[in-house]
């Protein structure tokens, strides 16, 4: 991304140009993938939008992860939803590392929830529906008992269990 791009996109945006270029590559090489490509003046808006926001959300996430020691590739590989969560936690009370650990350790406890959805055929936001425990159980199962290299039609069988009793 050039400097004419980082202009452009802050103009698009409302915002300053360092709030551009204090983003990850990740998401200036998006942004400018989006600039470049795009020609729908309001999706250009509404990508580059969502982009930043994320941004936005990764530049603080670098800030949790100086002051509580977890590890930054651990923060990005949690969901949007969490990652936000943990950053305005941490903003309105940044002393509070232990609400960030459970925050972090509940997403993680999860994290393979989407896995087992596509695995047992049933859609990601049903399963989403289920206790926080169940969720967390579920996930163990499949951690421990997943097989890449077979049906895993006992594990499928455990989980449709688990949640039928639940």
């Amino acid at each position: 991304m050039n400097n004419k791009q980082f202009t452009e996109i802050a103009k698009i945006l409302g915002v300053s140009e360092d709030s551009i270029s204090a983003m990850d590559d990740e998401i200036k090489g998006s942004m400018t993938e989006v600039f470049e490509t795009v020609n729908d003046k309001k999706a250009v808006y509404d990508t580059l939008d969502d982009l930043w926001q994320k941004g936005s959300v990764y530049v603080e996430l670098h800030e949790v992860s100086k002051a509580t020691g977890i590890p930054i590739a651990t923060l990005k590989n949690l969901d949007y939803e969490t990652q936000q969560t943990i950053v305005y936690e941490f903003m309105m009370n940044s002393s509070q590392t232990d609400r960030i650990y459970q925050l972090t350790n509940s997403a993680l406890a999860v994290m393979e929830l989407d896995k087992v959805a596509k695995l047992i055929s049933v859609p990601l936001r049903e399963l989403r529906k289920l206790p926080t425990n169940m969720q967390e159980r579920i996930c163990g199962a499949y951690a421990m008992e997943y097989d890449k290299d077979s049906t895993n039609t006992e594990l499928i069988d455990n989980i449709r269990e688990m949640i039928a009793d639940e």
